[in-house]
């Protein structure tokens, strides 16, 4: 692969054209990243909007017909559903960990095994989370462990 960066002041706008003979998985999911970079979630804390870029999210829970979107100390209300989200973030370093949320696996700083099938989800910001033992497959392939 052969990375060419053109930066001149001249260029009012990002401009990134990929050339390939076929498109594989591994390309695919950088399209998929390069993709995620102009999507950010807008979320509401005290009756203020404010724009999150999906690298500082950690992670999505729905509780109550409500979505929140969990920084490394905020917690935001989003108006998205949860399957919008999955949909959205496919192929990208979020992953549904259980019925009601999505994690973004690039902020797990460790796992461990809990008893019946079940894993425990370690976050940077020293947050625990479960991962219900039907996502826990999908959790591996991601992580490869």
């Amino acid at each position: 692969m052969k990375l060419i960066i053109d930066q001149s002041l001249e260029h009012q706008d990002v401009e990134i054209t990929i050339k390939c003979g076929i498109i594989d998985e591994q390309l695919e999911r950088l399209i998929a990243q390069i993709r995620l970079y102009s999507f950010s979630i807008t979320g509401k804390k005290d009756g203020a909007s404010h724009l999150i870029r999906l690298e500082d999210v950690y992670y999505f829970e729905s509780t109550d017909n409500k979505t929140f979107v969990y920084g490394e100390k905020d917690v935001y209300e989003c108006g998205y559903k949860l399957y919008e989200l999955e949909s959205h973030l496919a192929n990208s370093h979020f992953l549904r960990i259980s019925k009601s949320c999505i994690l973004n696996v690039a902020k797990l700083a460790s796992v461990r095994a809990l008893l019946n099938g079940k894993f425990e989800a370690q976050l940077l910001n020293k947050e625990k989370l479960v991962i219900n033992r039907h996502y826990v497959q999908a959790l591996k392939e991601k992580i490869q462990l």
